[in-house]
Formats: C-alpha cells, structure tokens, sequence
C-alpha cells in the first residue's frame, strides 16, 4: 500500500515537473526576446555613434546581459577575430545555425536574426541606424506575440501535467 502511494506521488511530481518545464519555454523565449532587444539597442549605439568595431562592439554589447543569445553574440565575435570565417554573414549565419537548437528561441526571431545579418556593416551609419530600428521593431511584435503564447499555452502546461499525473495515479492506484 506504501508503495503505491510513494509511487503515485512521485508520478503526480513529475508530471508536474515536466508541464512546469513545458510551460517555462515559453516564459524563457519572452525573456531572450528582451535580451535580444536590449543586446541589439546597445550594438546600435557601438556602431552608429561610437564607430566601434564589429566584433569589439558586439563585445561590449554583451558585458552586462546574460540569455540564450549571448553565446551566438560572443560566437559571431570570436569568428570575426579569429578570421575563422570569410565574411560576416558567414559568422553570423554560422552562428545562428547552433543556436537554432535551442528550444527557447523561436524561428521568427531567427528569421529577423538572419535578415539582419544579411543587412549589418552592408552600408552606410544611417541606413544601419533604420535596420536596427526596423529589427528591434519587429522583436518588439514577437514580444508580444510570445507573451500571449505563455498566456495561453503556459498555464495549459502546467495545469495538464498535473491533471496528467493525477490522471495516471488514478489509473494505477
């Protein structure tokens, strides 16, 4: 009898556990879009009023913050200094390629990740300044199109793993 109860707590626990982890994907995809947001207002000010180099404003950009997409940053940074690859669009879509493992960040801001690779150190400061506006412009929509995913989808994980689990300790006890 001990042991069914034992088991059946610790069924009901890692159901939890696994709907909370569900659930926190959504909540950690929301906090790299703001990382992100922040990392590229902050190369915009490196590369548009300071002048700084590429990949020691990149650098600079990503001193204070921490996420998902300070390692494609400091990537794109160390291929750039190591002459690792040709180009920047090669760093960078290099890059990009390994953090689109990662199941926290989503494909639309990979998407606006790219285009912007495609478009970053390609003209002159004003034409820069319009793509990160453009780009942080459309981080800014995915923000809130990730808030209402975890609104919606969020707290339907964490309660389904819980229903879950109680569900299938019913079924076994």
């Amino acid at each position: 009898m001990f042991l069914k109860i034992a088991s059946s707590i610790t069924i009901v626990i890692c159901c939890t556990l696994l709907g909370m982890q569900m659930s926190y994907r959504y909540k950690q995809r929301i906090y790299n879009i703001r990382v992100l947001q922040s990392i590229l207002a902050h190369l915009e000010t490196e590369i548009v009023y300071y002048s700084t180099f590429l990949s020691q404003a990149i650098r600079n950009s990503i001193r204070t913050l921490d996420g998902d997409w300070k390692t494609f940053f400091i990537e794109v940074a160390d291929n750039l200094e190591n002459k690792t690859e040709y180009s920047l669009t090669e760093a960078w879509n290099k890059s990009l390629n390994k953090i689109q493992k990662n199941p926290c960040v989503g494909k639309t801001e990979l998407d606006i990740m790219y285009r912007f690779g495609l478009q970053l150190g390609n003209s002159d400061r004003q034409n820069q300044k319009k793509y990160f506006e453009i780009a942080q412009q459309q981080l800014k929509i995915e923000e809130e199109n990730a808030r209402q995913l975890h609104l919606r989808y969020g707290n339907m994980y964490r309660s389904l793993g819980l229903l879950l689990g109680l569900g299938i300790a019913i079924i076994l006890f």
